[in-house]
């Protein structure tokens, strides 16, 4: 495909030399006469009609590798036609050295008509070994040689173009560089477009099919750098495609993969910091850190939960809670529920001895108590 592309941009070219020598051959040059400019005109035509010829020759030829029986005999045989092309400039140079002896410069016709009579002969002659080549090239044995040499050079370039696809995919660039390619290559095919629609000269025509012909070029050329083939997706969608999961990195916007960094990245660094949801995040791990260590820290004054990391510790503390409260309570709470109901126990009855010696009156006690005895003796001395 780059290859049948580089054809259709050199036949482009050798069309648009050609448009050129047209004009000049219409154009009056002031001081010379029409075949002058005619003979002129000619010689920078053929010359682009050589051009395009071996444009041709590439496209069809090499171009067709792999789809065509012999490629590389196609565009041998096309230098065939660019050598008759040049002996037809040749020939056309040398009319124009015979127009230099006529009109105002009549009198170097004794000097002119014998050289571009030679000139002409030349250009005749080969022309005539361009047509001799190319039957040679296209017959015989030379034909089958470049047919066997077609045979063996397919699968080898067919595992090249593998291998850098190969290497792009793996090295995680050639999406990239197709896309960027691709971008460049549309843009040269727009601007190709718009050049030989802004005019109806068919020099600006030619010109503005180069253009065009030169971004498919570009365009193929980066369906070498991945299997993925030629797409119009942004040149940075695999760099914004890390840092924007969810983004979409097709936007015909050239800037778009930068916008799309911007846009994407606040919500981002927002998102991991509210402990909002992070499952498609890049920071996923330290939110997802963050949020069970703040739910954590939080079930430590509600209830626990099986999922909960710290469940093993704020069981205890809630049960410790529970139990020094119903040791100050009222005793109700059943003690079979209670893993410090012994503790609890004993400090109601300690507690309430205590109260029970501290309330004594006038040596009459108002409850038994384990230092009632104590109290008595104090009491009698």
């Amino acid at each position: 495909m780059v290859v049948q592309n580089t054809g259709n941009v050199v036949t482009a070219t050798g069309q648009t030399v050609s448009a050129i020598g047209n004009q000049v051959g219409l154009t009056a040059i002031p001081g010379a006469n029409q075949a002058t400019t005619a003979a002129l005109g000619g010689v920078v035509s053929n010359l682009g009609n050589g051009v395009t010829a071996l444009g041709a020759g590439a496209a069809n030829g090499l171009g067709q590798l792999g789809n065509a029986s012999d490629p590389l005999g196609t565009t041998l045989a096309s230098s065939g036609n660019l050598v008759n092309d040049t002996g037809k400039a040749v020939s056309s140079a040398g009319q124009l050295v015979t127009s230099l002896g006529t009109g105002p410069t009549a009198a170097l016709s004794p000097l002119t008509t014998p050289l571009g009579t030679v000139v002409s002969t030349l250009g005749s002659t080969v022309s005539g070994v361009g047509t001799q080549l190319t039957s040679q090239l296209t017959t015989g044995p030379i034909q089958q040689v470049t047919q066997t040499v077609s045979t063996a050079i397919t699968p080898i370039t067919s595992t090249l173009a593998q291998t850098t696809q190969t290497v792009g995919d793996t090295t995680g660039l050639g999406a990239p560089l197709n896309g960027l390619l691709s971008t460049i290559g549309h843009g040269l095919d727009s601007a190709g477009t718009k050049i030989s629609d802004a005019t109806s000269n068919a020099i600006g025509q030619n010109l503005g099919n180069v253009v065009t012909k030169l971004g498919d070029t570009v365009t193929s050329a980066g369906g070498l750098l991945t299997a993925g083939g030629t797409s119009g997706a942004s040149p940075l969608s695999g760099l914004t495609g890390l840092l924007n999961p969810g983004g979409s990195g097709t936007s015909s916007n050239p800037l778009a993969p930068i916008t799309s960094i911007l846009t994407a990245l606040p919500g981002t660094l927002s998102g991991g910091l509210s402990g909002g949801s992070t499952s498609g995040g890049p920071l996923a791990p330290i939110t997802g850190v963050v949020t069970t260590l703040t739910g954590s820290l939080t079930s430590l004054g509600g209830s626990t939960s099986g999922s909960n990391p710290l469940a093993p510790v704020t069981s205890a503390v809630a049960s410790l809670t529970s139990a020094l409260g119903s040791a100050t309570g009222t005793g109700s709470a059943s003690s079979t529920t209670n893993p410090l109901a012994p503790i609890t126990g004993l400090l109601t009855t300690v507690t309430g001895t205590l109260t029970g010696t501290l309330t004594t009156t006038g040596g009459t006690t108002t409850g038994g108590g384990l230092l009632g005895g104590l109290s008595n003796l104090a009491t009698k001395k």
